[in-house]
């Protein structure tokens, strides 16, 4: 037999962590010594040993451990399974992370600090929306009173900002949106629809006027391009605080008078997973 410190001097684990595995009922010793308390292991508990040095390194706690010892295999292959899933997700965060570290290290040599987006990638939740498209001859001021006059008046505004769909490149027509708390008859050029939700958005805020939102765009549309992600629908303009006449009847949360005040959110569709770029 061993006593402990020869045990751990012969297994490379520590006399502490031989302590600690003893006392959660991980590896209990062969013979405890009655009168000294010393604790003695035998070479046949090399096998269990292992087995649980080689669980640790594998990333499972010393709850899982215990129940791994005595599983069948069926239950073996499942948890392992679950634990290179969870591998697998980790890595895919750190290769975003990397991929993001090496994008805003890039953009530095561009361009100053002051004007790094920041970029967040965050869900966007599905949402019941009314809807009125109009052409490059329309105002969109104009539009967005027609819209939101109209859900004003089917008392059906949800308590969320408006947004609007910028157009694709070829396309003239913008789309101003209002959220609404239920379906209303459409009308007036005036549709109901689901937006539909977005895993992956990534989104960046713009302060004062909206003179200042094409610069941000094409910041965006940099980070997109060093981080490899690429967009999945038409880009999206949310109206955070903005100015819109009194008798809308408008949550003051959303509104000011002031150009300065303005907040815009520029959101981008993602697709779901980025591609490689070049330097990885």
């Amino acid at each position: 037999m061993f006593r402990i410190g020869e045990f751990a001097r012969f297994t490379r684990v520590s006399v502490k962590m031989l302590r600690h595995y003893d006392e959660v009922g991980l590896l209990q010793p062969a013979e405890v010594d009655p009168e000294t308390g010393y604790r003695r292991y035998t070479v046949d508990q090399l096998s269990r040993l292992n087995r649980i040095i080689i669980l640790r390194d594998l990333g499972f706690g010393l709850a899982e451990i215990a129940d791994l010892l005595t599983a069948a295999d069926d239950d073996l292959d499942r948890v392992h399974a679950q634990r290179e899933a969870a591998l697998v997700e980790g890595l895919e965060r750190m290769q975003a992370q990397l991929r993001a570290v090496r994008a805003r290290r890039e953009m530095l040599r561009d361009i100053s600090p002051d004007d790094l987006p920041d970029v967040v990638i965050r869900p966007v939740d599905a949402m019941l929306v009314a809807t009125l498209t109009g052409g490059a001859e329309d105002d969109v001021a104009t539009l967005f009173y027609r819209l939101e006059a109209y859900v004003r008046d089917q008392h059906a505004r949800a308590g969320r900002p408006p947004l609007m769909l910028l157009p694709e490149p070829d396309d003239d027509t913008v789309t101003v949106i209002v959220p609404i708390t239920w379906l209303i008859p459409p009308g007036d050029g005036i549709q109901v629809q689901l937006l539909d939700a977005v895993p992956r958005m990534a989104c960046a805020v713009h302060f004062g006027g909206y003179d200042g939102m094409a610069g941000l765009l094409q910041r965006m549309l940099y980070w997109l391009a060093r981080t490899g992600e690429r967009p999945a629908g038409p880009i999206r303009e949310v109206y955070l605080r903005f100015g819109a006449e009194a008798e809308l009847g408008l949550s003051s949360a959303f509104l000011t008078g002031a150009r300065a005040d303005l907040v815009t959110e520029l959101q981008i569709p993602l697709r779901g997973e980025a591609e490689p770029v070049p330097g990885e």
